[in-house]
């Protein structure tokens, strides 16, 4: 095999992309806010694994992204690694974070289209309780830090889940994927309507105004895009999960309004719920 030269290893160092992302160690949205003025990542090719069923990268129409009220989630799994942390302080606590972001294939409700390449003893081990003896990721120090606190459930290894279901058949590899994914979320925390949402957590609010203040940020009729799912807990509605469609390909985490899409799903809030506080 032949050696590359020291020219072609300089010319192939140079083409990389140079990170624009800058660090505070303050309010955990300042650490990323620069991030959401980076040029647009690009697809980049799946690590090759050997087929076994499952669906073929790239073939999907939409994304779905599913974010979780995480004090919600925790009341009925308070043991659960990630429903530990009760600190009020931490990002969770007060805004949305990322359950998934899901390519999707049209007609597809139950979101099946997945684990595109991906081995067979990979996918038997896509189970809650061996989400960790997946094969790791190879996630940046820095990726990973940003998803631990945008994600919690990382406490459970839910990235590999998401990864190998859902990420695999994305056309991206798995930094970028998940590194649009968290920009997505800090994008909505930053959001005026995620500023109601952290002003009122912990408040019992209407879903009206809740939709009010999304579209305040994303456009008239934009409300009718977000599906809000409630559990039962405590004797009261508490919301669980945001959910919206989003075009293929996607645009920057600051055009997310751009990229709505009619969902064609109903939730099951009612015309009042909590936003629990952990």
């Amino acid at each position: 095999m032949r050696k590359p030269n020291g020219f072609a290893i300089l010319m192939l160092l140079a083409s990389l992309p140079a990170s624009a992302l800058t660090w505070d160690q303050g309010d955990p949205l300042a650490r990323w806010r620069s991030s959401l003025s980076a040029p647009p990542l690009t697809p980049a090719a799946v690590p090759v694994r050997p087929p076994s069923g499952g669906g073929v990268a790239g073939r999907f129409d939409s994304y779905v992204l599913t974010l979780q009220w995480s004090a919600a989630f925790c009341e009925t799994r308070p043991n659960l690694p990630e429903c530990g942390d009760r600190d009020p302080d931490r990002f969770s606590a007060k805004h949305l974070t990322l359950h998934g972001l899901w390519p999707e294939v049209a007609g597809d409700s139950s979101h099946s289209y997945g684990y595109c390449g991906v081995d067979d003893a990979t996918r038997a081990l896509d189970r809650g309780a061996t989400w960790c003896r997946m094969p790791a990721l190879g996630l940046t120090s820095r990726t990973m830090t940003r998803l631990t606190e945008v994600m919690p459930a990382v406490a459970s290894c839910l990235q590999n889940h998401e990864w190998y279901k859902h990420g695999s058949c994305s056309g991206f590899a798995a930094e970028e994927y998940f590194t649009r994914a968290s920009d997505l979320v800090v994008a909505i925390a930053g959001s005026g309507f995620g500023r109601f949402l952290e002003a009122n957590a912990g408040r019992t609010v209407t879903a009206a105004a809740v939709l009010a203040a999304f579209e305040r940020d994303y456009g008239a009729g934009s409300g009718s895009k977000v599906k809000l799912t409630c559990v039962k807990a405590r004797g009261a509605s508490l919301l669980s999960d945001v959910r919206l469609k989003l075009a293929h390909p996607l645009r920057p985490a600051s055009e997310l309004g751009k990229m709505l899409l009619s969902g064609g799903e109903q939730g099951n809030c009612p015309a009042s719920f909590e936003l629990d506080q952990l």
